[in-house]
């Protein structure tokens, strides 16, 4: 059967963004989904900064599951040295964990800089990304971004915790290392999160203050649960207080849930627990089996039905 398909065609950037400052700056602080989707990284918060000294950026942000800080510079035309030193001097002096250069081409001379800065500057990880602008016949433009240099963090980071951690410790590490990997098989859509040594592992709900969470508890729980810090706890209180109105509802999605205001505390949790059968560090590796796949099921669950509810908050 003969296929009716569109055709490709690419768009000078300047067409869909006449400035960088005032029109393209804005709308990557507002779909910076796109961005975080082609690094592998999820980046929230993401406002325009001042300068540091005569420098300054167009964005910074926070990784979801580290906190950390992200500092984005874009360009519509080729990168240049001027831009290069702007980031790593906004960079050293916000203190931020990630670079990422947007830019219409990532010159060859910057590409190889930010090889050996990847190489050589081990608490920051730089990203270098070309973006363009591309049409279907007679669509409406769309962006399209190539991730052009990455850093190796997760060998950088897992080597640096290996050595500096105690037994439990790396037994998180390899416990998460597991989960997310397993994950992405059946979610390849995904963005990929980097295993940390700790008990928990979390990333955006899709709202600042949200986070879905998979966590090791008191008493050989794990659990996966929906988390709410937007840093203000009366605000977080009364963003659980209006998912409560729609807890019958919910709890008929997702059995056994537990609604955790956690009034001494500023976030709040609604969790769903696995009781496992011996600590982490005792674990077989069949019982890690059950809780990952257990886990993900899990997750998958919440990733469907909070949503929807998490979209009807009041701003």
């Amino acid at each position: 059967m003969k296929k009716n398909l569109g055709k490709i065609k690419k768009i000078d950037l300047r067409q869909v963004f006449q400035n960088e400052a005032s029109d393209f700056t804005p709308w990557l602080e507002n779909n910076i989904n796109e961005l975080s989707e082609a690094i592998g990284i999820e980046i929230i918060d993401v406002r325009r900064e001042g300068g540091v000294g005569n420098f300054s950026c167009d964005l910074i942000g926070t990784e979801a599951n580290s906190e950390d800080k992200v500092i984005i510079e874009n360009q519509l035309a080729q990168t240049d040295h001027a831009h290069l030193g702007q980031i790593i001097t906004y960079a050293s002096g916000v203190g931020a964990k990630y670079v990422v250069w947007v830019a219409k081409k990532i010159r060859e001379e910057h590409q190889k800089a930010l090889e050996w800065l990847n190489e050589n500057a081990s608490e920051i990880s730089f990203f270098g990304v070309e973006v363009s602008a591309i049409a279907i016949d007679e669509s409406k433009p769309a962006l399209s971004f190539r991730l052009v240099i990455e850093p190796n963090t997760w060998s950088k980071e897992v080597k640096q915790a290996t050595e500096q951690i105690d037994e439990r410790h790396q037994k998180y590490l390899q416990f998460f290392t597991r989960l997310v990997a397993e994950y992405e098989k059946v979610k390849p859509e995904w963005r990929h999160l980097t295993a940390r040594p700790d008990s928990w592992l979390s990333f955006g709900a899709g709202k600042t203050g949200f986070s879905f969470v998979w966590a090791f508890r008191g008493d050989n729980r794990f659990d996966i649960e929906l988390y709410i810090d937007t840093k203000d706890k009366d605000e977080v209180k009364a963003y659980f207080a209006e998912l409560k109105q729609y807890q019958k509802e919910i709890d008929s999605k997702i059995p056994d849930l537990n609604w955790e205001e956690l009034p001494e505390k500023r976030g709040s949790r609604i969790a769903a627990y696995k009781k496992m059968p011996v600590p982490i560090k005792k674990l077989t590796n069949e019982q890690i089996n059950e809780v990952i796949q257990w886990a993900i099921l899990q997750m998958d669950i919440f990733r469907q039905v909070f949503p929807h509810y998490i979209s009807k908050l009041e701003k």
